[in-house]
């Protein structure tokens, strides 16, 4: 079996893991043959007494402190007692004790009391899910939770943890989270958690990425990345990062994060998938429940049951790179039947004189369909030699999905490596020119995305000289 391990960083990718999940929850329960391969993504442990089986999540999943809500580590983990009374029953301290409280301890969500009651589930809102953990449906492992030594979560600002819960500095910049991982988490993360999700490995195939780009998560998320190719430097690795509305997207908002992040992890990353976070208009439950979408689209081609269209996450990448490797960053990931696209970089302006977003060169499209009959799913047939068509079981949205974005569970997504990604490095690398003035990297950022852009280049070009030194 080759099976994909989800690594996420950030509170606002875990809400995309969890949605991920509950979907794949949701195809354990599927009446007759089952369209997917369950142990790709889910653990399974056999319990040959009751003759049943067990699935977990095979995740890493990394936030702030307090940031996995009411859920303790061990909370539903055998032969603990880990939270699992309520404050009305705790155990009467001996009078020897002290007691020592951290912070006040977060009530569980109605719905978790419903599931773990098995009584009919309440409907979910914004204000019901401000946690990630308020609607998971599967158990993790207890190894499946880490959390920053430094910082807490803050309910007011979710995407951004608070230093020691002091209310003065947030959790906003590249190096604290690089410095973050390398101080705290990189040696329990190879010796402890990977280890163990290797360890119940068949023959691993590749891993998710899922993280934030404008905060410190994007530094934390690059040394991760980096700690990880060392240990597997073989593996592909899907690399999906959310970006915050900026000054090239028509916003008021810093780049810098993003620029170091993007480029950090461009270097290890097989494919990268720039997602938009909608992060005025949406809570983090919402875009979860969005972007699961493509996150589910794609994660289906590698778990179909049936063997002539299973694929593996290399040939996604012969797909869309061709024959160019540097060409990994999807510009478009676009839903046909609403023209809804999922990708953050078609919001960028054009860059210099040739503002060419309306008509840039497609350099490759891969159009997915999710169907219950694949043979009839495709409309028309490309004979074009940049165009791929590949075919996956229709969407099954679990009930935590918001109703906008689990109407249509048969559609077609364009995935397309596109021109315009030149314009975004260029307006990048101006940046980097204009205000990377004493920056130590500065040079090679500058470099790195010279070349990223000019692996996106197709003809000739009068650009402005306007990342010219002054």
């Amino acid at each position: 079996m080759h099976e994909i391990i989800t690594l996420s960083a950030s509170q606002r990718a875990n809400h995309l893991t969890t949605q991920f999940f509950n979907c794949q929850e949701e195809l354990l329960y599927t009446v007759g043959e089952k369209p997917n391969e369950p142990s790709i993504f889910l653990n399974p442990t056999i319990d040959r007494i009751s003759k049943t089986v067990a699935y977990s999540p095979r995740a890493i999943l990394w936030d702030a402190r307090t940031g996995n809500g009411s859920l303790a580590t061990y909370q539903y983990a055998p032969d603990t007692h880990d939270y699992h009374y309520q404050d009305t029953d705790a155990p009467t301290p001996v009078s020897s004790t002290n007691i020592m409280t951290t912070h006040p301890r977060i009530p569980q969500s109605e719905y978790q009391k419903a599931l773990d009651k098995n009584e009919p589930l309440p409907r979910l809102n914004k204000e019901n899910t401000k946690y990630w953990s308020d609607y998971s449906k599967l158990i993790y492992s207890p190894k499946s939770f880490r959390g920053l030594k430094n910082w807490y979560h803050d309910i007011k600002n979710p995407n951004l943890p608070d230093f020691h819960n002091l209310q003065q500095r947030q959790f906003t910049d590249f190096a604290m989270g690089f410095d973050e991982f390398k101080s705290f988490c990189m040696d329990d993360f190879i010796d402890e958690q990977l280890r163990i999700q290797l360890e119940n490995c068949d023959t691993i195939q590749g891993f998710n990425l899922v993280t934030d780009l404008d905060s410190g998560w994007g530094g934390f998320s690059s040394k991760l990345l980096e700690e990880l190719r060392d240990e597997l430097p073989k593996v592909d690795v899907f690399t999906w990062g959310f970006n915050d509305n900026d000054y090239y997207s028509g916003a008021k908002g810093d780049v810098k994060n993003k620029i170091r992040s993007t480029v950090y992890l461009g270097r290890e990353s097989n494919l990268f998938f720039p997602l938009w976070s909608e992060n005025n208009a949406l809570s983090n439950w919402e875009i979860g429940g969005k972007c699961c979408k493509i996150f589910d689209t794609i994660n289906s081609l590698f778990s179909q049951k049936s063997p002539e269209q299973i694929k593996k996450m290399s040939f996604l990448e012969d797909c869309l790179m061709l024959d160019d490797k540097a060409r990994k960053f999807v510009t478009n990931m676009i839903e046909t039947d609403n023209s809804n696209d999922y990708s953050f970089y078609s919001r960028v302006t054009p860059f210099g004189k040739n503002a060419k977003l309306n008509r840039c060169h497609e350099f490759s499209i891969c159009q997915l369909s999710r169907s219950s009959n694949p043979s009839t799913s495709g409309k028309e047939k490309s004979h074009l030699k940049n165009k791929q068509e590949l075919y996956t079981y229709p969407y099954y949205p679990s009930d935590t999905i918001p109703d906008v974005y689990k109407e249509e569970v048969e559609f077609m997504i364009n995935l397309k490596l596109t021109e315009h990604c030149r314009d975004v490095f260029n307006h990048w690398s101006d940046y980097v020119s204009r205000r990377f003035r004493f920056d130590e990297d500065r040079e090679e950022l500058k470099d790195e995305l010279s070349t990223m852009a000019a692996a996106y280049e197709i003809g000739w070009y009068d650009d402005e000289d306007s990342g010219d030194d002054q």
